[in-house]
C-alpha cells in the first residue's frame, strides 16, 4: 500500500487526539459518573482510581471531566463540572496548577521512574488553589515496574485531598499490589444505538453501518476513522480479494498490512471474518456484509469453515498481543493469513 493509504488510516485507535480536553462528559459517561459522585458524596473517594475500559471510549476525556468536576466550585450535588467558575475557566484552557498529566516522552516508550517521583513530589505540595490535586498518568501500563512500585509509595501515605487517576486499556499489565489499592472505575463501549446516535450528530450525517463494527464499537475511535472509512474498505476489500484469489503471494499481503495502520488493517479484517461467520449461519447482524457479487470475497465468505474461522478470530486477538511485544510483525501477520486463506477453503 500506499504512504498515503497508510496514513488514512494511522491514529484511528487513539483515545484521544486533542489538548487540552473537553470538561464536559460523554453519554455513556453518566454510570461512571454516577459511581464517583456517590462516593464523594459518602466521603469515601478514593487517593487512587483505576480508570479501565477499551481504547476509543474517552478514558482521557473522563479524567480530564473528573479533575474539573473535583476543582469546580459551582457544581451541584453531581460529580460534574459548571464549566462557568474560575476554577472551570482554568481547566477549559489546560491551564489549572493543581492538575498534573503523566504521559510517555516523544523520545521514549515507556512513563520512567523520574517522572513517576517528580509528579508524586508535586503532590504533596500545597495545592495552588486551596482545592484538590490531581495527577493523571495516560496510558498507565506504560509504567516500568520501578516507576509503578514509586507510585506505591505515594498510595501508601496519600496527602490530604489529593487523587491520582491511572487510565488504561489493559489493568492486568499493572502490578497487583497497584491495582489492590485503587478504586476501579469502568468506562464501558455504549450500546450501539446511543454510539450511531452520538456519531450522526458529530458528523452530521449517518455513519456507515459498518464503521463502528471496524472501530470495536468504540465511538471516539469511529470518529476518528470516518473521514478515511471508504478509502480503508477500498484498501482492505481489493487486499484481500487479490490474497485469497491467490493472485498475490501471502509475503507481498502481509507486507501491505505493515505500516502506522496495522492496527486498524487488523480491526478491519476482524469486523470483516465475524461480519462473514455471521452471514454463514444466519446470525442477524446489525453490520453486514457489503462484498460485490461474484467476488473472491463472496466465494470465501459462502465456503467458510466455521470452526476454522473461530480459530482465526483467537490467532488474530493473539496476533495483537504478540505485535505489542518484540515478535516479528511481517511473520505474525503473514500466519494469520494464511490461516484465514485455509479457512477459506477448508469446507
Amino acid at each position: 500500500m500506499s504512504q498515503d493509504a497508510d496514513d488514512a488510516v494511522t491514529g484511528s485507535s487513539s483515545d484521544e487526539d486533542f489538548a487540552p480536553l473537553p470538561i464536559d462528559l460523554l453519554p455513556w459517561h453518566e454510570s461512571a459518573c454516577d459511581r464517583l459522585t456517590a462516593a464523594v458524596a459518602s466521603q469515601r473517594l478514593s487517593h487512587g482510581l483505576l480508570l479501565q475500559g477499551p481504547a476509543g471510549v474517552g478514558k482521557e476525556r473522563f479524567a480530564s471531566a473528573l479533575a474539573a468536576a473535583l476543582f469546580c466550585t459551582g457544581r451541584a450535588e453531581r460529580l460534574e463540572a459548571c464549566g462557568e467558575c474560575a476554577e472551570c475557566r482554568l481547566s477549559k484552557a489546560g491551564t489549572h496548577p493543581d492538575l498534573h498529566w503523566l504521559r510517555i516522552p516523544e523520545d521514549k516508550k515507556s512513563i520512567g521512574v523520574d517522572q513517576v517521583r517528580e509528579v508524586c513530589e508535586q503532590l504533596s505540595m500545597t495545592s495552588m488553589r486551596r482545592g484538590y490535586r490531581v495527577a493523571v498518568i495516560a496510558p498507565a501500563e506504560k509504567m516500568t515496574p520501578s516507576a509503578q512500585n514509586a507510585l506505591l509509595k505515594t498510595l501508601e501515605e496519600p496527602a490530604p485531598r489529593t487523587v491520582l487517576v491511572l487510565v488504561t486499556a489493559r489493568p492486568s499489565a499493572l502490578l497487583a499490589t497497584l491495582r489492590s489499592r485503587c478504586q476501579r472505575i469502568e468506562v464501558a463501549r455504549p450500546e450501539n444505538s446511543l454510539a450511531l446516535r452520538w456519531l450522526t450528530g458529530m458528523l452530521g450525517s449517518v455513519p456507515p453501518p459498518r464503521l463502528l463494527a471496524v472501530a470495536g464499537g468504540s465511538p471516539l475511535k469511529a470518529l476518528a476513522l470516518a473521514p478515511h472509512f471508504a478509502a480503508l474498505e477500498e484498501q482492505m476489500a481489493g487486499l484481500l480479494e487479490a490474497f485469497l484469489d491467490c493472485r498475490i503471494e501471502v509475503t507481498r499481503a502481509a507486507s501491505d498490512m505493515q505500516g502506522a495502520g496495522r492496527p486498524t488493517r487488523l480491526d478491519w479484517l476482524e469486523a470483516w471474518l465475524v461480519a462473514a461467520v455471521q452471514a454463514a449461519t444466519g446470525v442477524a447482524s446489525e453490520n453486514p456484509l457489503t462484498i460485490r457479487a461474484g467476488s473472491p470475497l463472496q466465494r470465501a465468505a459462502a465456503e467458510l469453515n466455521i470452526t476454522a474461522a473461530f480459530q482465526v478470530l483467537d490467532r488474530l486477538r493473539e496476533a495483537r498481543r504478540l505485535l505489542e511485544g518484540s515478535a516479528s510483525a511481517p511473520l505474525v501477520v503473514e500466519s494469520l493469513l494464511l490461516e484465514l486463506r485455509a479457512a477459506a477453503s477448508a469446507r
